[in-house]
Parts: C-alpha cells; structure tokens; sequence
C-alpha cells in the first residue's frame, strides 16, 4: 500500500513547490466541500510569491467528477491555468500505484493547450484519457455513482437478503454472491446490457416478479422501492424479446399507482 503522505500546511507546501522553479502542477485531492477553500489558500500564496510576474508555468488541478473549474478561479486570477482530472475507478483502502492503471481519466480544462497537458498528465499517470465538457460533469457524475456506489448498495440489499436465507455471516453471503455478479459483470461487457440480462423479467416470470415484490413488503419494505425501480428498467430491456401482453403484465405489477391526496393523510 501506498504510505500516508505527510501532513503540511496548504501554504507551506505551495511555497515549497514553487521554490523548485520548473513546471508544476499542484493537485488538489481534498474532499468536495473543500475544493475552493483550499484554492483560495493556494491563490493567495501565488499572489504572495508573484507567480504571473515569475512566467513559472503553473497547472492547478482538482478531482471532483461533479464541480465545475470554476472552483479553480482564484488560482486562474493568481496566474495559473487550471484543469481537472477525475479517474473512472473507486479506490478503495488498501489501494495501490497501479490503481490507475488504464483507467479512463476524464479530463475538464478552458482551452485546448490546457486539456492536451492534463491528458498528457492523466497518461503519465498510467490511465487513459478523454476530453469532459465543464456543462456535462454533473450528469457524468451522477453516470459514475450509479456504476459504482449504487452497486455496492446493491450488494448490500442482496447480501442482506441472502444471508437471512441461508444464514452465516453477511461476508459469507457477500462471497457466495460473488460468482454470480463477477460473471453478469462480463456479460454485461461482453455483449451489452440488453443480452446480459437474465432472470425472471428476461424471461416474462410473471408470477415469480409478484412472489418477489410479496417477499419485500412483509420482510423489507424499503427494498421494494428499489427492486420495482430497477426491474422497470429491466422491462425496458428486455421487452423486444417479450409478447406486449407480458410487458404489460409486468408493467402493472411493477408499478406503483400515484397516491390519491386524502390516501396521504
């Protein structure tokens, strides 16, 4: 694993890696909430040490896949050009230097000099990189949550309900799963979403999706609302392969009538 990077004040460091006197690039990897605090602090010392007046070329980058360059602003006022490199991969505690290790970079900066550096940075970096309109991040983003931290969620729920089956332990569960979603994982790359589906919508279970939903109301009533969400989507896929009465059939049982005003009260 990789050491734990020692802690510095924001300023010190900057002044430290101005010092040098070559090209730099100053990467901000703190938490969203933190992103333009942090620049403010690294604008100042800039400001502080006359980077525009110095020509030292200066790349200030942050890593959210959500917020925009804007973010960065103080540093662009400061004298630096600014991008920002988000890499497709969740990194987990024990992580490693190969963690970005062809991973897809998508790269966000102002003008075309700028985005050809951080590409050039992001394939320094062993990852593979592609161009992010600043407009287009939070959709991105929102792509990227559903891949990765929705599917642990996922997991979660399944490795929940499968260990109140078979008993043991949630990580024996988690485990007992995992050829099962390693291999829909493969499908799903090898052939599409739609030919990797399997299970009871890909095949118009009907009565198997009602066995299902019955199951979660007595037991996990706030499963349910996931399990009807995502086997709509289900439907939509699978649906060229079904007779229109099942998709219906399906439809019907999947979804939720809306709730009259007086029913709320």
């Amino acid at each position: 694993p990789l050491a734990t990077p020692p802690r510095v004040p924001t300023g010190d460091a900057v002044r430290l890696a101005l010092s040098a006197g070559e090209p730099l690039v100053i990467w901000l990897a703190v938490p969203d909430d933190a992103i333009a605090g942090v620049a403010r602090e690294v604008a100042s010392v800039l400001r502080a040490e006359r980077l525009s007046e110095s020509g030292q070329d200066l790349l200030v980058v942050h890593t959210s896949g959500l917020h925009p360059l804007g973010l960065l602003e103080p540093a662009v006022a400061a004298g630096a050009r600014t991008a920002c490199l988000h890499p497709l991969q969740s990194f987990a505690p024990d992580r490693d230097e190969a963690a970005l290790r062809d991973v897809p970079v998508a790269v966000t900066a102002d003008d075309p000099e700028t985005l050809a550096l951080g590409e050039r940075l992001a394939t320094a970096l062993g990852g593979r990189p592609f161009p992010l309109e600043d407009g287009a991040k939070p959709l991105y983003h929102l792509a990227a949550v559903i891949a990765s931290n929705l599917f642990v969620a996922l997991q979660a729920q399944a490795g929940d309900l499968l260990q109140a089956a078979t008993g043991g332990t949630l990580e024996e569960a988690v485990e007992r799963l995992r050829p099962l979603v390693t291999t829909t994982l493969a499908n799903v790359h090898a052939h599409g979403p739609a030919h990797a589906l399997t299970g009871p919508v890909a095949r118009g279970d009907v009565g198997t999706v009602r066995t299902h939903l019955d199951l979660l109301a007595e037991r996990s009533p706030r499963y349910a609302d996931a399990y009807r969400a995502l086997s709509l989507e289900a439907v939509a896929l699978a649906a060229p392969r079904l007779d229109d009465e099942t998709v219906r059939a399906l439809h019907g049982l999947l979804t939720v009538p809306p709730q009259r005003p007086e029913e709320g009260r």
